[in-house]
């Protein structure tokens, strides 16, 4: 470590001081977490170790690097994604935690606004830690706390936490907040599917039934007579595509539901995740 490494080891500004601080309070329950702007990852160990399933993304490839052999020398199950933050969401499953550590502002204000407008249906939560910034780009996203929740206006404001006092080596002005989206994690058999035309259909697959040989094929093609074999085809190759992308991915668009849990959009999603095992899943009421 260098000199000011060492004097920012137990430093309530830096490190896991800083985790400790402005980011772990607000983390209320276990579930998923994206760092974005990761670095070398400790936050991710610190996130998995309180039970989250943690990923990293970080656009300097210096900074992955170290990140996977850190990861390796404390045994760390999280994932490290190399991508400049604001490309990266669409790949992204939905996630209940997803947090900036003085790094928003390293985005330009047109990309930030524009991520946003895509993680208010990608997060639960969102935590912001900031700085305060001697000099100021009016072109990049805004360090300032007042300018922040100007961003998240359409957000629902959960916490904040007040700059500490500035005592001790390298001390600085910081303070974080919270926002919650209208993401909710509501558990599955609370939701009210009115088609189960496609129940069972991925238990079959699984199974290794080629889909012609499904119970929902046979159900489906009678119905739709108006379709090719092309189109019929390739109906069903895009919720076998749906079904893999999920699997490997985790479910990436909320399920649309009413007040009364009614699943007015996704009844193939759902089916799928339910298929898997989850017992909850991420839903947006309308």
């Amino acid at each position: 470590m260098s000199e000011r490494d060492k004097q920012e080891v137990n430093s309530p500004f830096w490190n896991e001081g800083k985790f400790e601080n402005y980011v772990k309070p607000f983390l209320k329950e276990p579930g998923t977490l994206v760092d974005m702007g990761c670095n070398s990852g400790l936050f991710l160990k610190l996130a998995e170790d309180m039970g989250f399933k943690s990923i990293g993304v970080d656009s300097d490839s210096g900074a992955i690097k170290r990140g996977e052999k850190w990861r390796k020398k404390v045994g760390g199950n999280y994932r490290l994604i190399e991508s400049k933050m604001e490309k990266v969401i669409d790949e992204l499953p939905i996630i209940d935690y997803t947090i900036f550590v003085n790094s928003a502002y390293y985005l330009t204000v047109n990309d930030f606004l524009n991520y946003l407008d895509k993680l208010r249906y990608k997060t639960r939560y969102c935590v912001i830690v900031t700085a305060e910034k001697k000099h100021i780009n009016r072109c990049w996203a805004a360090a300032d706390i007042e300018t922040i929740r100007s961003y998240f206006r359409c957000w629902e404001e959960v916490g904040y936490i007040a700059p500490l006092p500035l005592e001790g080596a390298h001390a600085r002005k910081m303070e974080s907040i919270c926002f919650k989206s209208g993401i909710e994690l509501v558990p599955i058999d609370s939701l009210d599917s009115s088609n189960h035309v496609q129940d069972g259909f991925y238990t079959e697959l699984e199974k290794g039934t080629h889909y012609t040989k499904t119970r929902y094929f046979r159900i489906i093609k009678p119905y739709r007579k108006k379709w090719s074999e092309e189109y019929l085809y390739n109906w069903f190759q895009e919720r076998i595509n749906i079904y893999n992308d999920i699997k490997l991915k985790g479910l990436q668009v909320p399920i649309i539901v009413n007040k009364n849990n009614l699943i007015l959009d996704g009844n193939h999603r759902f089916a799928i995740v339910r298929e898997l095992g989850f017992k909850n899943i991420y839903v947006r009421r309308v």
